[in-house]
């Protein structure tokens, strides 16, 4: 048990493997996300991303640091993208466990631990290519120091887990802007409001790591002012993008009809954001609604559990926009609630837990029966030829999954629940394995956009290349994939006038609406070729004269 840390890691490495180095890029966010990163390995400037040699200022810069000096380093891979996250998701994933270590022991910190790596949520948030995942990182440090904090003895060791705080918010801003301090900061408050700790308030020890957010943030915010339109950019990224996601104000993104929000999305879909342990979740808030309040050594852990979770769920219910992503930093709370409830039940549960045990267990059964012969189906009805090897790995990938499926239902008959959390993982490992080797090919065939944009290069060989109504995904693709930087046009007059002079341009253009080809035939552009994209799209290369068929490279 001493070497707990280290036990937690290697159990969640092979989910987090297969994830991340087992697929290519999936749209619509990863393509942006890795041209991003790949463009930040080579720009001159480092303050302000860029997609396609434009300003990106969606988010700040950390991220992309990271993924764009691990694409330096490694190559031009999916791989490479992605091994930054590797960091960010045990980071998470340790900084949680020792908050849950300090709660209840060693029990409370490998379930909390495991949950924050394997809710589905936080796990497509540690895999997908994007600033989530620092981003959730960042917060589970803060929450790590802000705990800590709170119950140190003043002086030193107070001092020390507040600076750890403010470090996890540096690293949580610089990966998605001041959302990042919105968990901890709203948790840390509400907390202190409701065990009536006011002199926390005035404590030095709290405020003195402000000076590291002012050195580190002030530095990165000036690097930005200093760029020739800085004050603009500022505005796109403290203004347009935070601001304007969560209010209905005018700003220059599309926000909020993009990602409209409704006050009971989260509430719904929130039992989907926690499998596989809804039910379990469910057991802990059953307990945790009489910790609160019952006068036990747990009542202040239980609390922090309900700090962390409710007033930013609340904050996300009001707010103007909403994407399934955005409750992702508040899974921690969920998880460290779960180890709580692990620690100090699972060994003696009630009937309702008894069967919030039995569900989960039931789910995670019928899952590992279900996956082999699912792929197998989804094979055979997309037409895809599976090898041989491939064939016999999902199916000996299948019974070991099955087995240990019965494994756990067996494990939860003799009331070894803590046992059959242990297999519910290595459960889930074999699985994910299983979809890579049957599933995530197919996926990867369908993602891949190389194919596409080699098309649209060889068209734009030695001729000029035009995107009609662009979007940032297709976009990105042509930089990152065929080193194509075109021109975007949202007016018909201003193509017009472009194509006036180069009378050799290339147009690609979605068909979103039938009267998109007819525009483009009325500017005398014909149709040239046609071009699947993912999720249904399609897409024209149109061309003043129709040339000769250019071959596949």
């Amino acid at each position: 048990m001493r070497f707990w840390p280290i036990t937690l890691v290697l159990i969640l490495l092979p989910l987090w493997c297969v994830g991340l180095f087992g697929r290519w890029y999936w749209t619509p966010d990863e393509p942006r996300e890795a041209d991003i990163a790949w463009n930040m390995a080579h720009q001159r400037q480092q303050a302000v991303p860029e997609l396609a040699g434009v300003a990106f200022c969606e988010k700040p810069p950390l991220a992309y640091w990271a993924s764009g000096a691990s694409l330096a380093l490694f190559g031009k891979t999916p791989a490479a993208a992605r091994l930054p996250n590797l960091l960010w998701a045990i980071i998470a994933v340790l900084a949680i466990a020792w908050l849950a270590h300090a709660c209840a022991g060693v029990p409370a910190a490998l379930v909390a631990g495991t949950a924050t790596a394997t809710f589905a949520l936080s796990y497509q948030v540690a895999i997908w290519l994007a600033s989530d995942a620092p981003l959730v990182a960042g917060v589970c440090v803060a929450l790590l120091g802000a705990w800590r904090g709170l119950n140190a003895a003043p002086g030193r060791q107070k001092f020390a887990w507040y600076t750890l705080m403010h470090a996890g918010l540096v690293l949580g801003f610089l990966a998605k802007n001041i959302i990042a301090m919105v968990v901890p900061g709203l948790a840390l408050l509400t907390f202190v409001i409701w065990e009536r700790r006011w002199r926390e308030l005035l404590r030095w020890e709290l405020y003195a790591g402000l000076l590291l957010q002012a050195a580190v943030l002030g530095s990165w915010i000036l690097a930005v002012a200093a760029q020739p339109d800085g004050r603009h950019l500022l505005k796109i990224f403290f203004w347009d993008n935070l601001v304007g996601r969560f209010l209905p104000v005018a700003s220059e993104g599309d926000y909020i009809d993009g990602h409209r929000n409704s006050p009971f999305k989260y509430l719904v879909e929130l039992p989907v954001y926690l499998l596989p342990w809804t039910f379990l979740v469910a057991a802990a808030g059953y307990r945790a609604w009489r910790g609160v309040r019952d006068a036990t050594i747990d009542r202040s852990a239980w609390r922090w559990c309900a700090c962390i979770v409710l007033p930013s769920l609340l904050v996300l219910s009001v707010s103007s926009t909403g994407r399934s992503i955005y409750p992702a930093p508040l899974l921690p709370g969920f998880a460290l609630a779960l180890g709580l409830w692990a620690a100090r039940h699972v060994a003696e549960p009630d009937r309702w837990e008894r069967l919030a045990l039995w569900l989960t267990g039931g789910l995670v059964a019928f899952a590992t029966l279900a996956v082999g012969p699912g792929v197998l189906a989804v094979a055979g009805f997309t037409g895809q030829t599976l090898t041989q090897g491939t064939i016999l790995a999902v199916i000996i990938g299948s019974l070991a999954a099955a087995a240990l499926g019965m494994k756990l239902l067996w494990q939860q008959r003799r009331g070894a629940h803590a046992a059959a959390l242990v297999t519910t993982v290595l459960a889930l490992d074999l699985m994910l394995l299983v979809a890579w080797c049957g599933v995530f090919p197919l996926i990867d065939r369908w993602q891949n956009l190389s194919p596409s944009m080699a098309r649209v290069a060889s068209w734009a060989e030695n001729r000029p290349l035009a995107v009609w109504q662009p979007d940032e995904t297709i976009v990105a693709n042509l930089d990152y994939l065929a080193d194509l930087r075109p021109v975007g046009f949202t007016s018909a007059e201003r193509l017009q006038e472009f194509a006036g002079h180069e009378p050799r341009l290339v147009v690609l253009a979605r068909f979103e609406q039938a009267e998109v080809e007819q525009e483009l035939n009325h500017l005398g552009f014909t149709l040239s070729e046609r071009l699947a994209i993912p999720y249904g799209r399609i897409y024209g290369i149109f061309t003043k004269s129709a040339p000769a068929p250019v071959p596949s490279p």
